[in-house]
């Protein structure tokens, strides 16, 4: 009884440091990580609030093959917002982050309570809880209202009820989870496909249990039809046509294409050499020691098909980062007797564990007051904040408009009297482009912003640097843990008013 008392007291006091940390993170990662994140859901919801038109919105509010439940979602908490009388999108946009760090925090939660009896070891299972919550990205993850946070936040959840005591419910349950992930992001069908193989081949359920999970996920994507036929004003069938435009048509690839290797390389560098060579080691061990492991069965068809799909991007794989502290905890409980109780294999392990530990602290500091991404929309924030009641002159050089990067404008974050202007390059910086009773601001990337010739220029134009979406000390950091690409940081300059050229 002892050792369970202190077992939870270290559980307790991780957990509510975790909420800290998780609620610090929402509430300064603004903007998104990946474009999609704000450009099919935040925008998309623009349409049932009566703020944005079709033409606003990307190509795929047209092709109607976006699952309308985020959107919707984020159209019935802005319009609870909007009810008391809240108009600050920035505040706005928090409190989806709010939303999805608590519903994070409650789903690695009950995963930790389910798994905890595979380890063995008390430092094992201390070790497992903190990874669970700490390993550097899964905060900033966890705050994402993304299709793909909220899909592997429904996997994990699936995860967990598998490993809860069997229940008359369960199979009910799981139909509604994997139908939520699937309406979330449809490709997580491939792991709701692993996970029905395993219950097949390895748990040897029986045909009526899967059919109660079927029949359960039909209704779900039943009611996400529905969702969607409401949302886009007539009936629609999104999962074909997703893959009618992206398989059938390849419009994903006119985006990019990448070799079949692309995700093992990512594997290890996407969460930094530090943790990605031992993941890498570990799914090895994970496949030696125990191939019947649930894990192995639902990770790999996500990867094997993407690896075969020539469109790949890196946030294709976070659906099943939260499986990552799991994977090498299941794998160190392996290895861990061999390295037996010699007093020189003990000071090694203590020494790598201390170095991680460091490592990944500054990771989840660095991550939890950073802006997501490469801090675009904190930068539009630092504009709102400070000239929002005022006409802004925008001025910037190619690729640098953080309202508008790729040629679509983050119609719900454009301030109410604001006009811009594109340069070429520098050198067409002129007085023209002033205007005598607008705030002028330029927006430059950081190369430019670095370059000493231009520096002397801006700073006989009256230009003085006022803000960059990443500072310099996290992008110091981020040499390490490359979450995000230091080439696309933006510099913010404001013309001094007192300046006559």
């Amino acid at each position: 009884m002892a050792f369970k008392y202190k077992q939870f007291n270290f559980f307790y006091i991780v957990f509510l440091v975790a909420a800290v940390v998780y609620l610090i993170t929402a509430y300064n990662s603004h903007g998104y990580y990946h474009a999609d994140e704000h450009y099919q859901i935040v925008e998309f919801s623009g349409i049932k609030l009566g703020t944005h038109a079709p033409s606003d919105l990307a190509w795929e509010y047209e092709a109607k093959l976006r699952p309308a439940l985020q959107p919707t979602i984020c159209f019935l908490v802005f319009s609870g917002l909007k009810s008391t009388g809240e108009t600050n999108p920035y505040t706005m946009v928090m409190w989806l982050r709010i939303l999805t760090a608590l519903l994070s925090l409650v789903i690695i939660t009950f995963f930790i309570k389910q798994t905890l009896s595979l380890f063995s070891r008390e430092t094992d299972k201390k070790a497992y809880i903190l990874l669970s919550y700490f390993l550097w990205f899964i905060p900033l993850l966890s705050v994402r209202f993304s299709s793909e946070t909220m899909s592997g936040l429904m996997l994990l959840l699936a995860l967990a009820l598998l490993h809860k005591k069997e229940s008359n419910y369960t199979p009910w349950l799981l139909g509604l989870v994997f139908g939520l992930g699937f309406l979330f992001r449809f490709q997580v069908a491939f792991v709701i496909a692993g996970i029905g193989l395993w219950l097949i081949f390895i748990r040897n359920v029986n045909f009526r249990y899967l059919l109660k999970i079927a029949a359960v996920f039909f209704l779900i994507v039943g009611v996400g039809t529905l969702i969607d036929s409401w949302f886009y004003g007539q009936f629609v069938f999104t999962p074909f046509n997703y893959y009618k435009a992206n398989i059938l048509e390849d419009v994903a690839s006119s985006f990019g294409t990448s070799p079949w290797y692309f995700y093992l390389g990512k594997l290890i560098t996407l969460p930094s050499y530090f943790v990605g060579i031992p993941l890498a080691i570990a799914f090895v061990v994970v496949a030696v020691y125990n191939p019947r492991s649930i894990y192995l069965w639902c990770i790999i068809p996500l990867f094997v098909v993407h690896s075969i799909i020539p469109h790949k991007e890196e946030r294709f794989l976070f659906p099943i980062v939260f499986l990552f502290p799991i994977i090498v905890m299941l794998a160190w409980e392996k290895v861990a007797p061999i390295f037996g109780k010699r007093r020189a294999y003990k000071s090694i392990r203590m020494a790598l564990i201390v170095l991680f530990a460091l490592a990944n602290g500054v990771g989840v500091v660095a991550m939890s007051v950073k802006a997501a991404g490469v801090g675009r929309i904190g930068l539009t924030k630092h504009i709102h904040d400070n000239y929002g009641d005022k006409h802004i002159n925008l001025i910037y050089n190619p690729w640098c408009n953080p309202y508008n990067p790729w040629g679509l404008p983050v119609k719900f974050y454009l301030e109410k009297d604001l006009e811009w202007h594109a340069l070429d390059s520098l050198g067409m910086l002129t007085e023209s482009l002033i205007k005598p009773n607008a705030v002028n601001l330029l927006v430059v990337g950081v190369n430019e912003a670095e370059n000493p010739v231009w520096q002397v220029a801006l700073s006989q134009k009256g230009f003085v640097e006022e803000a960059r979406s990443i500072p310099n000390w996290e992008a110091w950091i981020n040499r390490r843990y490359k979450a995000f690409d230091k080439g696309w940081v933006l510099v913010l300059y404001r013309r001094k008013p007192q300046e006559v050229q």
